[in-house]
């Protein structure tokens, strides 16, 4: 990550070198071509689409910077529509090449950030690739490159949730009402103080099982054991902490350790297979 986005900075960099000289060369003090204006647009969605996110959230590239050069791409952006003035395009240009590096390059080389420091996700989790999988993973996972380490949790939830319904709903709804019954009938043991049972018949009851009553079932039919059990509370935990405001810290460790536990216990359990129901 740090020597792509190095590499997408030179090229920015580059390309508003060469929009100033287009613009320089060009008779007249209006710009009506196509091909300086195409630039600059390009120049000023590049930094939107691909390099503001990650500056600032994952590179901490202070605020201030963020938004100087922000407003700058937003004039860059407006002076490309037709025969706006030469002196705008170069003012533009101007200010976005003031101090580049040392605004924008030297941090990032300096940072201690290191690529074989921040895990990738996508070697953490399975199957990242198989349309198969649900849209709430690969979000999550964007999230998660882009620095979103709450969103990224909480979809990351929500992928694994998905998950366990859908193997539940292939198993069928009445195994997982007969499991809640089963605990409910317990009078000692881990379970005997269990008093709730379930008789849905559709993917929308289901739907609206609480997550730690779900995680309880699936113990009770033995998808998971105990320690994952409790380990699946946790990270419903992080989850909480990462969807309501408060002072608990979540981080990039508890970011690695959600999605390694989610990946290990959920996705890439035997048993929650859905190709094997």
């Amino acid at each position: 990550m740090k020597q792509e986005i190095l590499e997408k900075l030179a090229k920015l960099q580059a390309d508003l070198k060469d929009l100033r000289q287009q613009v320089t060369k060009l008779a007249g003090d209006r710009v009506s071509k196509a091909a300086p204006r195409q630039l600059a647009d390009a120049i000023a969605t590049r930094w939107v689409e691909d390099l503001r996110s990650p500056l600032e959230h994952k590179f901490q590239i202070p605020a201030k910077t963020i938004e100087e050069i922000s407003a700058g791409m937003k004039r860059l952006h407006i002076v490309s529509r037709p025969n706006n003035r030469k002196k705008s395009y170069l003012d533009a240009t101007k200010q976005l090449l003031h101090k580049f590096d040392d605004r924008l390059v030297l941090p990032i080389k300096q940072a201690a950030f290191d690529d074989a420091e921040d895990p990738d996700l996508q070697s953490v989790i399975p199957g990242l690739g198989d349309d198969a999988e649900s849209e709430y993973l690969r979000e999550a996972i964007d999230a998660a490159n882009a620095g979103f380490v709450r969103a990224a949790i909480v979809l990351g939830w929500c992928a694994a949730i998905d998950r366990i319904q859908r193997k539940v709903l292939a198993l069928g709804l009445g195994t997982f009402n007969k499991a809640s019954q089963a605990l409910k009938a317990q009078t000692s043991g881990k379970f005997k103080r269990w008093n709730k049972e379930f008789s849905v018949s559709t993917m929308s009851e289901l739907q609206t099982v609480f997550d730690t009553d779900l995680i309880v079932v699936m113990e009770g039919m033995e998808l998971i054991d105990g320690n994952q059990a409790a380990r699946l509370e946790v990270c419903f935990q992080y989850r909480n902490h990462s969807a309501h405001p408060g002072e608990a810290p979540i981080g990039k460790p508890h970011l690695v350790a959600f999605f390694s536990d989610i990946a290990q216990i959920i996705l890439r359990n035997p048993k929650l297979d859905l190709a094997s129901s």
